[in-house]
């Protein structure tokens, strides 16, 4: 924990939330997996960390749920808009959701399609994802 002098002489505490440094953490997830860093984002991770995405898919890697996406789309980019976060069951829960962007492996580009991501953090590490989006809605128009 930091901390300053006021001029009262007055030791303010200046240390970080544990809320703000669980949205700090996320942010930083996402940067790497928008650089295709799987490695940094997986030292972000829990070695026991799960991940389940719409359609009831589960993984316990980080690789294979990065492969399953490669199967998938020709490109997919997140754009995200809010970070909120609340008190959980084993941590601080990090929801961050936005719209996402990309191209099928046929080639179709999809634009404007919803995504909510929740993280559970616990002890400085993500342990728990959950995602959902309209994708499948998007792929049936």
């Amino acid at each position: 924990m930091g901390s300053s002098l006021t001029d009262a002489g007055i030791v303010v505490g200046t240390a970080r939330t544990e809320r703000a440094d669980a949205i700090a953490l996320v942010r930083r997830w996402f940067d790497n997996m928008s650089a295709r860093d799987l490695p940094g984002a997986s030292k972000l991770m829990s070695s026991t960390m799960s991940i389940v995405i719409s359609g009831g898919y589960r993984f316990s890697r980080l690789e294979d749920f990065a492969a399953f996406g490669a199967d998938r789309y020709a490109s997919v980019h997140k754009q995200t808009d809010h970070f909120e976060v609340c008190e959980a069951a084993g941590g601080v829960a990090v929801y961050v959701r936005g719209e996402m962007s990309g191209a099928w492996k046929d080639g179709k580009a999809f634009a404007g399609v919803r995504w909510c991501d929740r993280f559970l953090v616990s002890s400085g590490a993500i342990v728990d994802l959950q995602t959902w989006s309209d994708l499948a809605e998007t792929r049936l128009r």
